[in-house]
């Protein structure tokens, strides 16, 4: 037993070596956000005649009133007509394709090139109707919008100009909104989570000169960079990292225009948040499969190997923390004493990790031009806990990504919807109801990890318990 407990504690010293290391990763983005100026983004100054022909691709899966209403925005934007494409991609169920083409041209004007394209099957998912669509168009940029954002008016005039002035971005993203933000405690939490990855995080990486990565939604691409890229591909669930790092190493820039805000929508259930962070996270487990051996094998300098490998393991939290906590009971299980550089090296990760998470998220806050969460503090605290809630599921989906070449694309339920599967909860509160059993008889440094995880697998299974009818809402198409 010994020789098995000098082993897992040397185990846990390396997981507990990785979470440090992304935990410092924030803190090094958070300073870089502080200190580092912005870079001054050109702005092609052309006259009206002389502007490019733009594509807009809206990509629509049984979106319902989202998809009317998307196509209403995208139609509404400020762009001569006569350079302006518009195509609503439906990937949805076959019967419902004409009832969705004729909502969406009793909203959509005459005048506007709008195409409606239906490819009649779903082979690379997202990836794939976006390709279709592109093999229908020879416009030199695409912007592209999910069926739950609305773009402002002059979203094509804040963006495309900056592509126009400077021929090496691939592509420009703006900042989400978060159009349903106060609906409840988990919308709360998600807008305080993505307003950190947008106002710290890509802002920071943007101005150090890091690689940069799609954010999937409300940005515009230059066409050759896509081509260069090698296009979009559907053997990921996350293209836009995927096309994004292939970009990166082919030499091209990203952009933020982080003043630029195109509101969307949250999940309001544990089920649709659960699910989509699965499959994000699932997504940047392929990509990293897929391009850190070309990364890591090819002449770019360290820094930007390094740079793009932190960027896409991202998602290696949850699996960290989940073979924390597995090393860490079996520990328990067997009586073993830790040793004390042990006990204090895991309790160094776990303070670092609190406070870098909190730093992260309250500077997320401070960054924008106004304080958009008013229960602030209360946010802060389920922010930490909520995310702990999908170690399950994530670390699943991590899994999943590794050794199995499944490819389900379940995409994020909508309001109004049910989430299919039949999750309620019941494992992510079956293992928060056991683990304190195991946890809290042991007074060491892991009680504040298994306090908060334990926290976060109650909350999120609960609300999965509690909560498995749709949400309703309202939503207008032609808003």
């Amino acid at each position: 037993m010994h020789g098995l407990s000098q082993f897992l504690q040397f185990a846990l010293c390396i997981v507990l070596v990785c979470v440090c290391t992304l935990s410092v990763q924030l803190a090094a983005l958070a300073w870089v956000r502080v200190f580092r100026k912005r870079p001054q983004l050109k702005l092609a100054e052309l006259a009206e005649a002389d502007l490019p022909h733009v594509l807009v691709q809206l990509p629509v899966c049984n979106e319902g009133p989202l998809a009317v209403r998307v196509a209403a925005s995208a139609a509404r934007m400020n762009w001569p007509l006569d350079r302006l494409t518009i195509q609503l991609l439906d990937d949805g169920d076959g019967d419902t394709h004409e009832e969705l083409a004729a909502q969406v041209r009793a909203v959509v004007p005459e005048d506007v090139n709008f195409h409606i394209l239906r490819r009649g099957d779903r082979k690379g998912f997202k990836a794939g109707n976006l390709a279709y669509g592109l093999a229908h168009s020879d416009a030199p940029f695409v912007a592209v919008l999910d069926a739950d954002f609305v773009p402002p008016s002059d979203f094509l005039r804040r963006t495309v100009p900056v592509l126009l002035a400077d021929s090496g971005l691939a592509f420009v993203q703006s900042r989400w909104g978060h159009a349903n933000r106060g609906a409840n405690w988990l919308t709360r939490v998600q807008g305080l989570l993505l307003d950190a990855h947008f106002s710290v995080e890509q802002e920071a990486r943007f101005r150090a000169g890091l690689p940069l990565s799609f954010n999937g939604s409300a940005g515009v691409w230059n066409r050759t960079a896509i081509e260069q890229g090698g296009g979009w591909t559907g053997d990921t669930l996350t293209e836009d990292l995927d096309l994004s790092m292939r970009c990166m190493m082919q030499g091209w820039r990203g952009a933020m225009v982080s003043d630029l805000v195109v509101p969307g929508e949250l999940p309001q259930t544990a089920a649709a948040w659960r699910a989509q962070q699965a499959r994000w996270t699932k997504g940047h487990a392929q990509v990293a499969r897929k391009l850190l051996p070309v990364i890591w094998s090819s002449a770019m300098p360290f820094w930007k190997k390094a740079a793009m490998t932190l960027q896409m393991c991202q998602f290696a939290f949850y699996m960290l923390a989940f073979s924390s906590a597995a090393i860490s009971l079996t520990l328990m299980y067997m009586g073993a004493a830790y040793y004390p550089g042990v006990t204090w090296f895991g309790l160094l990760a776990t303070v670092l990790g609190v406070i870098s998470s909190i730093g992260y998220l309250y500077l997320g806050q401070r960054m924008l031009s106004r304080q958009h969460e008013p229960k602030l503090v209360a946010s802060l605290l389920l922010a930490v806990v909520f995310p702990s809630g999908l170690i399950l599921a994530n670390t699943r989906a991590t899994f999943e990504a590794f050794f199995s070449s499944r490819m389900d694309f379940n995409r994020t339920t909508r309001v109004g919807e049910i989430q299919k599967g039949g999750w309620r909860g019941v494992p992510e509160l079956v293992v928060g109801v056991v683990l304190p059993v195991f946890a809290f008889a042991e007074s060491n440094w892991s009680a504040l990890f298994f306090f908060f995880a334990v926290s976060g697998l109650v909350s999120i299974g609960a609300m999965g318990a509690i909560a498995p009818r749709a949400v309703r809402q309202q939503i207008t198409p032609g808003e």
